[in-house]
Parts: C-alpha cells; structure tokens; sequence
C-alpha cells in the first residue's frame, strides 16, 4: 500500500508548493517503475494545477462534491520536452475550486465530504506507492481533512524564528487534535552565509531536519517560467537540495496510518473539551 505525505506550511512563501513538486518530480524520476501521485490541495492558488497540469476537466473539487469520480482527476504531469513527456510515472490531481461552501446544511456537507474524500484516499493507496498532497497554507476545514488523510507530514518553514515558532505550534496542534505525527521538517531558503547548524538546531523542536534548501534565485525564475524550478533548472542549488531530500525519503520506514474519520472525530472531541474548559 501507498505512502500519503502531506506538505505543510504555516505561512504562505515558504517554498511549501516548490518542495511537494520537487519531491513528486525527483521521486518519480528516481523510482521510475513506481507510480507517483501529487495532489493540489492548496484550492486558493494551485500552482501544482497551473505549473504541471493546466489542461484538464475535472478535479479534486469534482470529485469531492460529488460530481465526478477520483479517475475522471488524475492526469499524467502534462510537462513534456520536443513532445515526449519528462515524467511519464508523474500523476497530478489538479485543485479546481472550493470544494467546502460556507453555507447550507454544513455538517451533512463535511461528513460527505469526509467519506468521499477517504474512500478516494484508499483506492489511490493501491494505486500508487507514493501520493504527495499540497495543503494550502490556511487553517481550514479543507486543511484538516487533507492533512488528516495523511500517513505523516512533511513540514517546510524558513530559517526564521517566526516561521520555525508557527510551525511548531501547527505541529504540536496536529499531533495533539488528530494525532498525526510529523515525517519531519525542510529549512527553506537558507540564505548564504547562515549558519545552517543554529537554525537545524531550532527547526529540530518541530520534528527531524530532513533537508536543507538553500535561497536559489532558479525558484523564483522558474515560478516565472511558470515551471516548477526541478524541471526548469535541475541542477540549480534548490533543485540538488531537493533530489537529496527524496533520496532521504525513500530510505525512510513511513508509517502511523490511521482512518481519516477517526482523526477528524478525535479533533472535534478534543476541540469540544477545550470549549467546555474554557467554559467552565
């Protein structure tokens, strides 16, 4: 059965989206008979959409509201080079829209959701030895779903005391709320001349340090090029930082699956004690 690792980040700018294509593309590339699935959770930009698969007709939000089926949204990754396509073992399932209105009968709406959403979760665990997802960078209720689904999660945060103090409590919620447990941390945009020990050091109160991406002007090029800085400049700073951390990943043992609807009940029990701790 597959591995499902969401990426997240707790601010917005903190290379989230370039990591989780830049795992899914170096994995694909480096375990070329497996096949390898990204997800577009981040609803509000999808760049994972935009970048690696701009053509399409349905998507997660189809399938979540019902109106589709899982199959109808994955997509081969539509980057191709003199027409043959780079990453033939690459799927993407783009965003689309909102899948969670903020109106009508919303608990019949968010148990819907969540059933769908798990039933899809399993089918792809079978179908793919790694399925990444792309959370977006607010808290919502489509952010813990999508996080609740996962095996583990990957935090990506800057070397920056607010970035690394935001991810820790984000961590330390989660694990708390739904008990899902950190795969581990990615120090982004470490600028030259840091001294990359202290901000490890720091970043290690969060979970493990399984990456260092160094600041790499290729990323914001490439975000320009409209292409994700791995296909675009693959031998760039980021992009060798990158293919070490999926090298890293692939040595790792990813367990702690649970049941998306289990997680997600404990966190509104959890949430309903606190509400009667501060009510009473």
């Amino acid at each position: 059965m597959g591995a499902v690792i969401a990426v997240v980040g707790t601010k917005g700018g903190v290379s989230k989206t370039t990591v989780a294509m830049g795992l899914a593309i170096w994995v694909a590339q480096l375990k070329p008979r497996d096949r390898v699935l990204l997800i577009d959770g981040d609803l509000h930009v999808r760049s994972v959409e935009l970048k690696l698969c701009p053509a399409r007709e349905a998507s997660l939000a189809d399938v979540l509201s019902g109106k589709r089926n899982w199959r109808d949204a994955v997509y081969t990754c539509q980057l191709a080079s003199d027409g043959s396509l780079l990453y033939p073992n690459l799927a993407v399932m783009p965003a689309g829209g909102r899948f969670f209105p903020l109106h009508g009968d919303v608990s019949s709406r968010m148990e819907r959701v969540r059933k769908i959403f798990e039933r899809m979760i399993e089918d792809l665990r079978s179908e793919f030895s790694f399925v990444f997802i792309d959370t977006p960078a607010s808290v919502s209720y489509e952010h813990l779903i999508l996080t609740a689904a996962a095996d583990r999660v990957l935090y990506v945060c800057e070397a920056n005391d607010d970035s690394i103090n935001s991810t820790l409590a984000t961590a330390r919620g989660l694990e708390e709320l739904m008990g899902v447990k950190p795969l581990g941390v990615v120090l982004s945009k470490l600028m030259r001349g840091t001294r990359r020990e202290q901000w490890s050091e720091k970043a290690s109160r969060i979970a493990r340090v399984l990456g260092v991406v160094p600041f790499d002007k290729a990323v914001d090029e490439a975000f320009r090029e409209n292409l994700p800085v791995v296909a675009a400049y693959p031998n760039s700073a980021a992009s060798r930082a990158i293919r070490e951390l999926a090298r890293k990943l692939l040595r790792l043992k990813i367990s702690g699956r649970a049941s998306l609807s289990s997680r997600l009940d404990r966190a509104i029990e959890r949430a309903s004690e606190r509400a009667r701790e501060r009510g009473g």
